[in-house]
């Protein structure tokens, strides 16, 4: 299975594909605007058998964790303190870059099974 880590911000996501033994296999910035989701399903579409991480699905990850869920997707809420780890303990420093940071959500969600999925929020949970 392929995992795929998604850091997000405000103007943009960047995703990073993993294979089982934690290998790259591929990196992609997706700006934010309409259809960007598609965008994302589009190039993910190489990896039919995926699992997509999202670092603070509860937060600026929310609405593209909701969109992939509502569509099917199989996807996990990557808190930023474990990914920071991943990213840091390796090498004793590690450099911050979205590309690093989405490998680092990839990399946790292959090594934590316990990793919370994400429900599709029903319209009650979304009007609080």
């Amino acid at each position: 299975m392929i995992v795929i880590g998604i850091d997000p911000h405000k103007s943009s996501i960047t995703a990073s594909a993993i294979d089982s033994s934690g290998c790259q296999l591929a990196v992609r910035r997706f700006v934010v605007k309409a259809g960007t989701a598609k965008q994302l399903l589009g190039w993910a579409a190489q990896w039919p058998e995926r699992r997509f991480a999202i670092e603070g699905a509860n937060g600026l990850g929310r609405r593209i964790a909701q969109i992939l869920v509502a569509g099917g997707e199989s996807v996990v809420d990557v808190p930023s303190t474990l990914a920071m780890k991943v990213r840091v303990l390796p090498t004793g420093g590690g450099r911050k870059s979205d590309p690093a940071d989405a490998f680092a959500v990839a990399v946790t969600a292959l090594r934590q099974e316990n990793l919370r999925p994400v429900a599709a929020e029903n319209q009650s949970t979304i009007l609080r």
